[in-house]
Order: structure tokens, then sequence, then C-alpha cells
């Protein structure tokens, strides 16, 4: 463990799981070409207004692969929205698929919720990662929302990934936030 300064090679760095990682629902990377009205270098995510099943999370190389020289220790999800439209998730890590987390209790009584696993998962560099979520328009009653800035027609959702993320070569992880990795 080298830290913020790992020996090349040897040693990996670490820092908190960057969504840059990750490619969005739409299929674009969580940093490459977005706007501050899309969530830029963040989780937010502006799915269209259609309920039902939707891939919202996936490696962001070729294959939905996390990239090389990458490790994410992944514990849990965070849910930072005021609204929740997000009712169930599902997730696959390589050639295991996991089963559904029932969120629905959450849109009810919490007002940031999170899941934490019982035990995390180590998603290893190029490795197949997706994540599911059920997108249910029917709790809100306004669809869509204004969300943020005023922008209409979508609605906003923080997916949040808990954990740490593992580097090797740390130019990769500085400089401009949100830069393509």
């Amino acid at each position: 463990m080298g830290y913020m300064s790992p020996n090349s090679g040897s040693e990996y760095g670490r820092t908190t799981i960057l969504p840059e990682l990750f490619d969005d629902y739409n299929g674009a990377q969580m940093a490459f070409g977005r706007t501050q009205a899309l969530g830029s270098a963040s989780w937010i995510q502006a799915f269209d207004t259609q309920s039902g099943n939707t891939s919202i999370l996936t490696g962001t190389r070729a294959g939905d692969t996390i990239p090389e020289d990458f490790k994410i220790a992944w514990i849990g999800l965070a849910f930072p929205n005021k609204t929740q439209h997000i009712t169930e998730i599902k997730y696959q890590i390589s050639d295991r698929k996991y089963g559904r987390i029932d969120l629905e209790e959450m849109l009810y009584g919490y007002e940031c919720p999170a899941v934490i696993f019982e035990e995390g998962y180590v998603i290893d560099e190029e490795t197949y990662f997706e994540m599911w979520a059920y997108i249910d328009l029917g709790y809100s009653g306004l669809q869509p929302e204004n969300g943020p800035g005023g922008r209409n027609n979508y609605i906003y959702q923080n997916v949040v990934m808990l954990g740490s993320c593992y580097y090797k070569q740390i130019d990769r992880v500085l400089g401009n936030t949100g830069a393509p990795i």
C-alpha cells in the first residue's frame, strides 16, 4: 500500500471511488463531456421520464469493464436525493449476478438513505461490472421534476458508490476534476 504516492508497479494508492470509472445509463462516461446540468464529475444522473428496469452504472472500458490498474473495494450505495425514484437494484460483477435489493421502504421513511453490504466486494481491474435499477415515477406524482437549475424532462437521481478505489498510477487520478481516466 503506497497510499497517496505508490511506488510504480509494486504498490497501489488509495482514494474514494471515482465516478470517472463508470458509464451512466446512457452509456456515457460519468465525467466525459458532461455539463453541470447533467452532473459533470459527480454521481448524479438525469433519467428520461420512463418507468422500468434500466442499466444505471457499468464499467467504462470496452465490455463494461473497470479500467486497467484500478481496483475497487465496494461497501455500499448512498441515495442522497430529496425524491426517490429507484425502488430496487441488482448488479453483476464478472460472471456472478447478485440478487435484487428492494429499496422501496426508503421511499417513505428516510431522508438520505444508504445500503451497506454485510460483506463488501472487490472489483478487480478489467472486470465486468453492471448495475441495474427499477425507476418508478409513480411515487412522486411529479413527473418530470425540474431538477437542478430548473431544467425539465428529466428525473435527477444520485447513486453514490461507497468504498475506496486503489490505483497504480497517480497521474491517472490527479489533475482536472472529472477528466476522463
